[in-house]
């Protein structure tokens, strides 16, 4: 039997998508730590778990034949009280395994950047200058992230603003930042814990670098 590719977990989510209708598919174990392994381990989540488990194994049937698939599927209402009671195995999954497919993810990932760009704002009234510009770079993150996503890229761990934008040349897509904006956003993203300066001349973020923050924000999520 063939051994289980990044490839091959991209097929299997494809067929799953079509018939199942799943909310979320992760690729986790030896396939999603290293994009190769003796088997594809998939966590799939679904909102109906009895309807999608009776219409999986049909759907894995023909891959079956030439690797070995290990489904885990959870309905996401039983997946999110086990992640919220700490579950190890969950956790693990989401931090070393790679999403494969997320329903409506553009419009969700754009939805956060607006949260995040509103949860600033609020900040900035306090005067909590650092956490706010925090929150404006995750506000500029998260919309070029979905806007990807938006193109059919594939998520994965990168908070560069610069590596993100790199992604959106290749999937000519336009993003309204400029190269010193870039800079400094991602200073704002290094200096974001105690004793890391960044980028930042005089260490952490002030009113000035607030509001710098929330001009580029805000212009580009308008």
């Amino acid at each position: 039997m063939a051994r289980a590719t990044l490839a091959d977990a991209r097929d299997v989510t494809a067929s799953l998508v079509r018939v199942l209708k799943p909310q979320a598919v992760i690729v986790f174990g030896e396939v999603g730590r290293s994009g190769i392994g003796q088997d594809l381990d998939l966590l799939i989540l679904v909102e109906d778990e009895d309807a999608a488990n009776a219409q999986l194994r049909p759907v894995l049937r023909p891959f079956f034949k030439r690797i070995a698939v290990d489904p885990f599927l959870m309905a996401s209402s039983v997946f999110r009280d086990h992640f919220r009671t700490g579950s190890p195995f969950l956790r693990t999954i989401l931090r070393e395994g790679r999403l494969l497919y997320m329903e409506n993810a553009e419009s969700t990932w754009l939805k956060e950047a607006r949260e995040e760009l509103s949860a600033a704002s609020f900040l900035v009234k306090g005067k909590f200058w650092k956490v706010a510009c925090y929150h404006y770079q995750q506000a500029i993150e998260k919309y070029v992230k979905g806007r990807l996503i938006g193109k059919g890229w594939e998520l994965e761990k990168v908070y560069s603003l610069a590596r993100l934008l790199s992604l959106a040349f290749d999937y000519r897509l336009k993003i309204d930042l400029s190269d010193e904006d870039v800079v400094f956003i991602d200073s704002i993203y290094r200096g974001r814990y105690s004793g890391e300066a960044g980028l930042l001349p005089l260490g952490e973020p002030a009113e000035a670098d607030a509001l710098r923050a929330i001009a580029i924000a805000e212009r580009l999520l308008s």
